[in-house]
């Protein structure tokens, strides 16, 4: 293969890690071969270091800690010293290490971020080696509300204006986030490309027969930020149950994967209230991919929890929609305004939704849930729209011609 067909690619987190942010980088490693890439991914040991993973190096290892142990103690503590977040700072000289023994010259780097420090490690690679280098942004850093610290936002503009001026390319998901870009940095907007999330063609994602019960499921499988807490949807169920027109013993709210902040969700009233009836379940246990995937399947009904940036315009597209869309069951999606991307997306996708907005007071809110729980819980098949932009294969299609390009 030609030298300028290498590729490393800095994704943090990867298997045996079981976040949603590892299936990109899974796309990515299985179909950029079939576009003329050889990649390489360098990704965190911090979940263990699986048997015959070829083409992948965990890190640290014993090979990196040997080389580069002393430098990522140093980088531990200049982060707990002076940076405002956990960018995972440590993780950057082994990350090098471990690219330095794969001869970098010639190869191009992708880094996959969250966390930043897959960006600061692909940077220092360039400025060594001269490596074209692809930025990869599936959050983006300025606005973010996962880093909500407002003294601290300068430190995030300026992080974001190095990386963007340093790389040869940048991709973020939604065309949100690259209109920003183009509007705040316009001398460089011809290297800023959107590439979607999306889903892998190739992993079965159908409905299963629901089982025989009393009641009707609504399911949101994954991880619940803080930040997405569904006070709403437990406030509008809880006047409902209120007021007589919605019998508790018809509903279950199933909220399965890690919660944060469990406590202070648990203590909101309309949630203790719903909890004490039995129509809510959230025990904030971490579940793996394909148990998510068949409770997914086998639901009624699929909750989407969006989240805004500090414009409030929705910045990004939660992964699971892609999978729940797939499903073709329908879908009630709390989302920031009828512009989000999850709602343009829901609005083309082919499949029964319904969009509960920030601004919707708590009688439209009621009349939304009452109207969704009405919805046919059979599936039906998303819109080949939806299945042409979002398929996996197209988007690594898409990312090598960037390469191309650079």
């Amino acid at each position: 293969m030609p030298p300028d067909r290498r590729l490393l690619l800095l994704a943090y987190y990867y298997p045996p890690c079981n976040t949603s942010g590892v299936q990109r980088a899974l796309r990515l490693m299985k179909y950029l071969p079939e576009n003329g890439y050889s990649p390489h991914v360098i990704c965190s040991s911090d979940d263990g270091i699986p048997d015959a993973m070829p083409g992948v190096s965990h890190v640290p290892n014993l090979f990196t800690e040997a080389k580069a142990g002393r430098a990522s103690r140093i980088a531990a503590k200049f982060q707990r010293l002076f940076l405002p977040y956990n960018e995972k700072l440590q993780w950057a000289p082994h990350a090098l290490a471990a690219a330095e023994d794969l001869s970098p010259h010639g190869a191009a780097v992708i880094s996959t971020s969250p966390p930043l420090v897959t960006h600061m490690a692909a940077w220092r690679l360039k400025q060594r080696y001269g490596v074209k280098w692809l930025a990869d942004f599936r959050d983006p850093l300025v606005g973010n509300p996962g880093r909500p610290r407002q003294w601290a936002r300068p430190y995030d503009v300026a992080l974001e204006r190095a990386i963007l001026g340093s790389c040869d390319a940048a991709t973020g998901v939604t065309d949100v986030i690259v209109e920003e870009w183009k509007k705040k940095y316009s001398p460089w907007a011809r290297k800023f490309h959107l590439v979607w999330n999306g889903f892998d063609p190739e992993e079965p994602a159908v409905a299963l027969p629901i089982p025989p019960r009393k009641y009707k499921t609504l399911l949101h499988a994954g991880v619940v930020y803080h930040q997405r807490h569904p006070f709403w949807l437990a406030s509008s169920l809880d006047r409902l149950i209120r007021r007589g027109v919605l019998d508790p013993e018809t509903i279950r709210v199933r909220l399965i994967g890690l919660l944060q902040e469990r406590e202070t969700f648990c203590s909101h009233p309309a949630v203790a209230a719903l909890l004490e009836k039995g129509c809510l379940e959230c025990d904030g246990k971490l579940v793996p991919r394909d148990v998510a995937m068949r409770e997914t399947a086998s639901a009624d009904y699929l909750l989407i929890l969006d989240i805004a940036n500090l414009s409030d315009i929705g910045y990004t597209v939660p992964a699971k929609l892609y999978d729940n869309i797939r499903i073709g069951r329908p879908i009630l999606a709390f989302t920031p305004t009828p512009r989000s991307p999850s709602a343009r997306i829901l609005q083309q996708c082919g499949v029964g939704h319904a969009l509960v907005h920030a601004a919707d007071s708590d009688e439209a809110v009621d009349a939304k849930l009452l109207n969704f729980f009405r919805l046919s819980n059979e599936p039906v098949t998303p819109s080949p729209w939806f299945l042409d932009n979002f398929d996996g294969r197209r988007q690594a299609q898409l990312l090598a011609r960037i390469l191309e390009r650079m």
